[in-house]
């Protein structure tokens, strides 16, 4: 089969390689969709968590081709996605339910390390099948399925969050990640959404998807603060969910948020950003961040299946896996109305 290796900075080399074998306990995916991950995309840029040599990608669904010896619950033909961080689930976070900071979960993971292959493959090896592999019910396509991913992370962001219902919060970034906030907020009874997005295109989305203001900070300049103070009672927004990623976003996301209030980094920025803390401290403002998912991954699929989530829109293009870096990693980092790309095998 055809992989892609991340050789270099900004640079790919397809290769040719055998079907993975596996072990006893492992099971073998046939790969239906597997979607381009932000982190994937810093990784071709800055190298940032993707050691050269590495098979990317793992936001990933598909279907049981082949099980191991000692494989009980799964089977050949079995439609499934794949969690691609395995917790060990004996530490001391696993115990605490707090699967995504488990020390060997990254470890563990597809797709961010020469040790284990990811998903922008026909085949991906899966070693922990009881920890990755999560049945899809019938009603729930190979396309939704490979957002199952990205999704569970805007879900596990709301629940780590203070949020409740009737708040009003600020949502700055309307990718697939604020995207999928956004929709959970509403789910959760939101009092108001204000969503921050530079691209008109997915400022659109953003206002389908049920955001009650949409605005533009680069247009609104100094005057962004003024108005999110005007849309909340002169308050500020209960809690700031930080989508984006960029140092500007992160340095100014405190401006929107009341005295008391929380923000929640969800965006990764791969540079040095000063920070100020003097706000933080004579506001009593939280700053959380949040890595991937505890229980969530499950929560979303039952999301899905009960058609809660609209996916279609989240969907920018389908590309095959020859076209990944010239029509996905390069297409991604030119354009800002990009939502998600999903890979074809």
């Amino acid at each position: 089969m055809i992989v892609p290796v991340f050789k270099d900075l900004q640079k790919i080399e397809f290769i040719e390689r055998s079907r993975p074998e596996i072990q006893p306990g492992e099971v073998l995916v046939k790969v239906e969709f597997c979607g381009i991950c932000g982190s994937d995309v810093h990784g071709y840029l800055n190298g940032i968590m993707v050691p050269p040599g590495t098979v990317m990608g793992h936001e990933c669904t598909g279907v049981v081709s082949k099980v191991g010896d000692a494989v009980n619950n799964f089977q050949p033909g079995d439609r499934v996605a794949v969690k691609p961080s395995p917790q060990c689930g004996e530490c001391y976070w696993c115990q605490r339910g707090q699967y995504s900071i488990c020390p060997e979960a990254l470890k563990r993971a597809i797709g961010i390390t020469t040790d284990h292959d990811g998903a922008f493959a026909e085949y991906v090896r899966i070693q922990y099948p009881n920890e990755m592999l999560f049945k899809l019910p019938s009603n729930i396509s190979f396309k939704d399925a490979a957002l199952i991913e990205p999704l569970a992370t805007s879900l596990h962001a709301v629940r780590m969050s203070r949020f409740k219902p009737g708040d009003r919060v600020v949502v700055i970034g309307a990718g697939m990640i604020g995207l999928g906030t956004l929709q959970f907020l509403k789910l959760e009874g939101a009092g108001g959404i204000i969503v921050l997005e530079t691209s008109p295109k997915k400022s659109q989305l953003a206002l389908e998807m049920g955001a009650d203001e949409v605005l533009n900070p680069l247009a609104a300049g100094e005057e962004m603060r003024d108005k999110i103070f005007n849309l909340t009672n002169g308050i500020g927004a209960d809690v700031v969910f930080e989508c984006a990623g960029v140092p500007l976003s992160f340095q100014t996301c405190m401006d929107y948020v009341k005295s008391g209030g929380q923000v929640i980094v969800v965006g990764i920025n791969d540079k040095d950003v000063a920070f100020n803390n003097f706000q933080m401290v004579v506001r009593e403002i939280e700053m959380k961040g949040i890595l991937g998912y505890y229980d969530e991954f499950g929560e979303v699929i039952e999301y899905l299946d009960q058609g809660k989530i609209r996916t279609e829109p989240l969907v920018s293009d389908i590309i095959e896996i020859i076209d990944l870096e010239e029509k996905g990693f390069k297409r991604l980092i030119a354009s800002q109305d990009m939502v998600k790309i999903l890979v074809r095998p």
